[in-house]
């Protein structure tokens, strides 16, 4: 048989190179690799300043005319079998050709205050229209294809749960410690885009509980964009350092070196940082909300995000067991491949060929 000509939107690339770009990167680059499916990129380009006449440019049109309808238009005419949008983004009505939409997490319904204004209203306008439009829809996680089912009573017959995968750089030895060297002491790590619903402020917090119990790590933040401020404005400089943007290699040497990775989350479609971490054998101290017990499979210590001396009291508990946590963190970590994924993901587009 032939192989499935899949045109893979890659216009969310130009909002931000994190996140869902790293999801589209990595099944692209396994498309590659298979002989069973010949990849389209659609769009794409360098990202746009947060907070510029030119983002909330871009935004529009994305919005307002790729997404709606000429993602669709361009996979038709250069002879698509699947059109694939991997956020909530797409048409509105059923056409050709068929439409892959993944959800990673409802946040804009379950915790709207945490997204932006925009986000806000465009999900409430279009995305039940997009997914009743969409042919199939693909989840990381059980969590998310269970609130697809509860929230919106999509039928489960049209959800397909693929979980997402680990670089495999993350399981190897790191060859870049000079941003981690530059780190004075010991110290926790955050790895995400600033944004409200990661829950810094509640984090920053518990590393002040824990400095008054005698621990010595800082915070050092990993990630770049994000909105909201969430609450790190006014953190003591002794106590939170900011990285910024890291490339995976120098990312690698960070988790390696910090004390534990903390990922006290209000809600993750799947946490993907946790999972990174793992793999280099680095404890996690997470939410027990959203998709983060299931991912973590018993390999974290789980914390209640609304709780400040629950998380200090995690990491405190990840600092004094960290080899405990660092064998069962990376058996965890093996299971998940993007091989594997791209595999799932191939299978889900022959369903509709």
């Amino acid at each position: 048989m032939r192989p499935v000509v899949v045109a893979l939107d890659a216009e969310h690339t130009r909002q931000s190179d994190a996140g869902v770009a790293r999801y589209g990167r990595s099944l692209a680059a396994e498309f590659r690799k298979r002989d069973d499916v010949s990849l389209i990129e659609l769009g794409g380009g360098v990202v746009v300043a947060r907070e510029t006449a030119a983002k909330r440019m871009l935004t529009l049109r994305q919005d307002f005319h790729w997404y709606p309808w000429a993602g669709r238009r361009h996979a038709r005419l250069l002879g698509a079998d699947v059109y694939h949008v991997p956020i909530p983004r797409g048409p509105l009505a059923r056409g050709k050709p068929p439409l892959v939409i993944t959800v990673h997490d409802l946040v804009p319904l379950l915790y709207p205050e945490t997204t932006t204004p925009w986000s806000r209203i465009y999900s409430r306008l279009t995305l039940r229209k997009v997914l009743d439009a969409a042919d199939r829809i693909i989840t990381p996680s059980q969590k998310t294809a269970d609130d697809l089912q509860s929230l919106l009573k999509l039928a489960a017959d049209r959800i397909r749960v693929i979980h997402n995968g680990v670089d495999d750089i993350f399981f190897g030895p790191s060859a870049e410690p000079a941003v981690a060297d530059a780190i004075d002491g010991p110290y926790v790590l955050f790895v995400g885009t600033p944004e409200p619903r990661k829950n810094l402020a509640r984090l920053i917090a518990a590393m002040l509980l824990l400095r008054q119990r005698g621990f010595d790590e800082r915070l050092v933040l990993v990630g770049a964009g994000g909105w909201g401020a969430a609450g790190t404005q006014s953190a003591d400089g002794q106590l939170v350092q900011r990285i910024g943007k890291v490339s995976d290699v120098q990312l690698r040497a960070l988790y390696q070196r910090a004390s534990c990775l903390a990922l006290p989350s209000l809600h993750e479609g799947f946490g993907l940082t946790a999972l990174e971490a793992m793999a280099v054998g680095t404890p996690v101290v997470a939410s027990y909300a959203g998709a983060l017990p299931e991912i973590t499979g018993g390999a974290a210590t789980l914390v209640d995000p609304l709780d400040t001396a629950a998380i200090a009291n995690g990491i405190a508990q990840c600092i004094g067991t960290r080899e405990l946590h660092a064998t069962r963190g990376r058996e965890r970590a093996k299971l998940f491949k993007w091989s594997r994924s791209a595999a799932g993901t191939v299978a889900v587009y022959k369903e509709l060929v």
